[in-house]
């Protein structure tokens, strides 16, 4: 059977009470000759606590909840997605906490997910790209719940830990210029988040800024998604004046865009040069290989993490942060005098 804390009491003639504090950490002060003598008698017993009993006396659950931004359907084959778990998740092992992943509704369904949210199996909340005007961070913050967001969203309450997009759209535009190309067009994101209207923002400005003019065929939504990335770029290079050089709002929708080009017999980089925005892993194994934005997702993923668990803490000196990018240059681009005529 196995050791309880009533069997550490009864060894070294203490409370129940002192034991748990001790284990616990709280919420009352144990001396610490009592609890390294507590900490040793559980060892010696070979003592597995009893989260829920803990839990009880913590008033926490330690464990953090993710919730994806869409419906759960496929969303953990997004890289994106991947790369964020992995930092969350050893960044959680690494503090102490299990991850509850929220998989049967998304950000939309505020009125459903309310019950769950509120049932203290969650100490607190990481959103993963929260929808632009999400009802759930408004739940959130009314409840005062401890939660932070891996992208941008404008809310007075919400912490966010992104990527600088900016930074990235004007070095990945004004590479593209400095290979020659004028006439450059961009695959976006998903509408309804924030990144994508960012990054399509930052493209129109970059173009802007560098006199370059922008066709309203040069800009086709791909979603985010490798296939409708792959439709855009065919809808873009089947008009009159097709662009040299595309920009993609995402790897996915980059890569998809490389093999559609080579569907219509088009060659990357000569006769299309294409940037991507991420790095995910499969960037680099594409033919050709895929020039690309670097952000750091899975150190997003652990900053996000690493702030919420210092909310659940109570501390009050958390902040949003923005991670820099840096541009992977790789066989996608070629300089425009290098085109085939």
């Amino acid at each position: 059977m196995p050791a309880t804390i009533k069997d550490i009491a009864k060894r070294l003639n203490i409370s129940v009470s002192t034991v748990s504090y001790a284990l616990n950490g709280g919420p009352r002060q144990v001396q610490e000759s009592i609890r390294q003598k507590v900490l040793e008698v559980a060892k010696e017993l070979d003592y597995r606590p009893n989260r829920l009993a803990r839990s009880l006396v913590t008033r926490r659950s330690f464990c953090i909840g993710v919730i994806p931004a869409g419906r759960f359907i496929n969303t953990m084959m997004s890289p994106y997605v991947q790369l964020c778990m992995n930092g969350i998740v050893n960044k959680a092992e690494e503090l102490g906490y299990d991850v509850l992943l929220y998989t049967r509704y998304d950000q939309s369904q505020v009125d459903e997910m309310a019950n769950t949210l509120l049932d203290g199996r969650t100490d607190g909340f990481i959103c993963l790209s929260p929808p632009i005007g999400s009802k759930l961070i408004d739940l959130l913050a009314d409840k005062k719940l401890p939660f932070v967001a891996t992208s941008t969203i404008h809310h007075p309450q919400a912490i966010c830990y992104n990527c600088d997009n900016e930074q990235g759209v004007r070095t990945a535009v004004s590479y593209l210029a400095e290979m020659g190309h004028t006439k450059i067009g961009h695959i976006s994101g998903s509408a309804w988040l924030e990144d994508a209207q960012i990054r399509e923002a930052a493209y129109r400005s970059e173009m802007s800024r560098l006199g370059l003019s922008i066709e309203p065929n040069w800009v086709q939504c791909g979603d985010f998604h490798h296939d409708f990335g792959g439709a855009a770029l065919q809808r873009m290079m089947s008009g009159p004046n097709p662009p040299t050089a595309v920009f993609s709002a995402n790897d996915e929708m980059g890569v998809g865009a490389i093999r559609s080009a080579r569907q219509m017999g088009l060659n990357v980089p000569d006769d299309v040069s294409i940037v991507g925005f991420d790095d995910i892993p499969l960037s680099q194994y594409c033919q050709p290989s895929l020039t690309t934005v670097r952000q750091r997702v899975e150190d997003i993923g652990a900053a996000a993490t690493i702030g919420l668990a210092a909310l659940i803490e109570g501390k009050d000196n958390v902040c949003s942060t923005l991670f820099p990018t840096e541009l992977v240059i790789r066989s996608s681009v070629a300089p425009l005098k290098q085109r085939s005529e």
